[in-house]
């Protein structure tokens, strides 16, 4: 565990924002009392306080003005709204900012925050349940301990990696959206099992745990995926036959222009 985290804010409340909360509470990272989450729904305001004992606000100026590490969770299209003027100077010289907005690049978030150290990061969902894979990349003012501290937070609630800006609309395209695909896949899985006769529940399950599992083992052997596969297909049996089918019908084929196509929507987004 880290250095604990004296003044945290966070702009924005919504899953995410929640998610990289609730593990920060549960690593020891800050204590509630140190925490405050700034978001415009009421609703919002009273689950986060109610559900972590955290403080909560409508001000993102209230936020920011005591805070020494700063989480920005909003929506890409209402970030220049948020980062005002008067925010950025409340926003102590000494803070730490980071940003888990998607498409927003490093150099449009220091154009807005000027002489600030800001990191961006790149998180997926998968981070409510602490297995989440997050990228980071530093900002032109950022330091290491910063960057150290970034790492801390995110590994409260999964595995974090440090890389290059330029590796990061990848890295989404991947591990940002991936949990999407398998989404689809678990569901696709799990209607072949009850097409087989299975019950919808057994069968959500057993699809479920099976990908979690393969997950693991790639993970922890780190042995590459096609070894971990040959080790389950016998020459002849009934694995090969459904590898057969699942090539046939282009599954790999389909990945590819998966992450193309998250590639291409994100440039477009971004208005490239």
């Amino acid at each position: 565990m880290g250095a604990k985290i004296e003044q945290l804010a966070f702009i924005g409340g919504g899953a995410m924002g929640e998610a990289i909360l609730k593990g920060v509470l549960a690593s020891g990272l800050a204590l509630p009392g140190d925490i405050i989450v700034s978001d415009l729904a009421k609703s919002r305001r009273q689950y986060l306080s109610e559900r972590y004992g955290v403080k909560t606000t409508a001000d993102n100026l209230e936020a920011v003005k005591q805070a020494q590490t700063i989480v920005l969770a909003v929506k890409p299209q209402v970030l220049k709204k948020a980062i005002t003027g008067e925010l950025v100077e409340l926003i102590r010289q000494d803070a730490l900012i980071i940003s888990i907005i998607g498409s927003v690049e490093l150099s449009q978030l220091e154009e807005l925050l000027p002489h600030k150290a800001v990191v961006r990061v790149m998180p997926n969902t998968p981070l409510a349940v602490g297995a989440g894979m997050t990228a980071i990349a530093g900002g032109k003012q950022a330091t290491a301990q910063m960057i150290e501290e970034t790492k801390s937070i995110f590994a409260s609630c999964g595995e974090v990696i440090e890389v290059e800006e330029s590796q990061l609309e990848a890295i989404t395209a991947v591990s940002g959206c991936g949990p999407g695909y398998v989404f689809v896949l678990i569901d696709a899985l799990a209607d072949a099992g009850v097409n087989a006769g299975l019950p919808r529940e057994l069968a959500v399950r057993l699809a479920a745990q099976t990908f979690a599992g393969a997950g693991k083992m790639v993970v922890e052997t780190s042995l590459p995926p096609a070894v971990l596969r040959d080790q389950v297909t016998s020459p002849g049996g009934t694995t090969i036959a459904g590898l057969h089918a699942l090539e046939n019908r282009g599954v790999r084929v389909a990945m590819y222009d998966a992450v193309q196509a998250v590639l291409a929507r994100s440039e477009k987004l971004k208005g490239k």
